[in-house]
């Protein structure tokens, strides 16, 4: 039987109402009962649920947006996309930066939105489906999810990892680095996958690539790759990055220990943010259509609104051939 908030105010020691307030109206509540209640929302894995309560004659006509950052090009291409589409249709875009899961299930209960866009790495299969479990229409991004009122967006990330694959190693490429995102990220998972796949079909072991560790972010994979050159490990041929932050992080710690790139190092990164087009050198990436998420984000929240069944969508990518990779000398002419 499903947890139902009676049964969070009680294990919480608290009443009804205040588990209710803690959920929808935190501000009027004490940090450490919010705390103590959504302790005990977790622990009975409390779902809320929509069921009969959404009433089409309250519809908000607000869409939202559900992230835990707002930094960098994806996350303002995405809304700003998003938004184009709300707008032509009626709708508000309602962008919401969230701490944690709970947050987004507790918001989504209070039907102030008609459907809404998550992407949130800690959102994996098992949660976006417990979130599917209502009737407000989601979609997912980066997370394998298809139900009556929810949809899945998909990058080729798997897809991805084998294209990079392919081109360094025609590229003359033998001793490869994969700077990885997230653990347990969808993206970062298929992307890394699809990588050492591909390699393995060149016959280069996976336990042959040296993994790094990125986070998707600049500063964190520019730190990574500085610590591994400067503990005087071997320089590889080439790194393929799981996303361009990362790439360009890498660049930045290779010129910092005197490396040149492409000369000594080839670097490929993943996305093709516009900023990847104006760095020295220009970074060869693969184009993974990500400006077009946020309206088809959008167009599919839109459907789902309107009665349509979930569906599970992929976007296709292409590499961009840019100035960071070139031949290895040892296997040109």
């Amino acid at each position: 039987m499903k947890a139902t908030i009676k049964d969070v105010a009680r294990e919480a020691g608290v009443s009804v109402a205040t588990a209710s307030n803690a959920m929808n109206n935190p501000e009027i509540v004490k940090p450490q009962t919010r705390e103590a209640v959504l302790e005990a929302a977790r622990r009975l894995n409390y779902v809320p649920n929509a069921n009969g309560k959404r009433l089409r004659a309250r519809e908000s006509r607000t869409i939202g947006l559900f992230v835990n950052a707002m930094t960098g090009e994806f996350y303002g291409a995405l809304a700003d996309s998003m938004n184009q589409v709300c707008r032509a249709q009626g709708y508000e875009l309602d962008i919401c930066i969230v701490a944690d899961i709970d947050s987004i299930r507790f918001r989504l209960q209070d039907h102030s939105m008609d459907g809404a866009v998550i992407f949130w790495d800690a959102v994996n299969e098992e949660a976006a489906a417990q979130m599917a479990e209502s009737d407000c229409p989601l979609v997912f991004l980066a997370v394998n999810q298809q139900g009556a009122h929810s949809s899945g967006i998909l990058f080729q990330s798997r897809e991805h990892g084998r294209m990079a694959a392919d081109y360094l190693y025609g590229l003359g490429m033998r001793r490869l680095m994969h700077v990885f995102g997230i653990a347990g990220n969808y993206d970062s998972e298929m992307r890394r996958q699809g990588f050492l796949e591909g390699l393995e079909e060149h016959g280069i072991p996976r336990e042959e690539v040296r993994i790094l560790e990125g986070r998707f972010e600049r500063g964190y994979a520019y730190r990574e790759m500085r610590k591994y050159l400067q503990e005087g490990n071997p320089l590889p041929d080439a790194v393929f990055a799981a996303n361009d932050l990362s790439a360009i992080g890498c660049i930045a710690a290779l010129n910092e220990q005197g490396y040149r790139v492409p000369e000594d190092i080839s670097v490929m990164g993943c996305d093709d943010i516009s900023l990847s087009e104006y760095i020295t050198p220009a970074l060869t990436t693969i184009r993974t259509q990500f400006e077009q998420t946020g309206t088809q984000a959008a167009q599919e929240v839109l459907r789902l609104i309107r009665g349509e069944a979930g569906r599970l969508m992929q976007q296709e990518g292409m590499i961009v051939v840019r100035k960071s990779c070139r031949i290895r000398k040892e296997t040109a002419g």
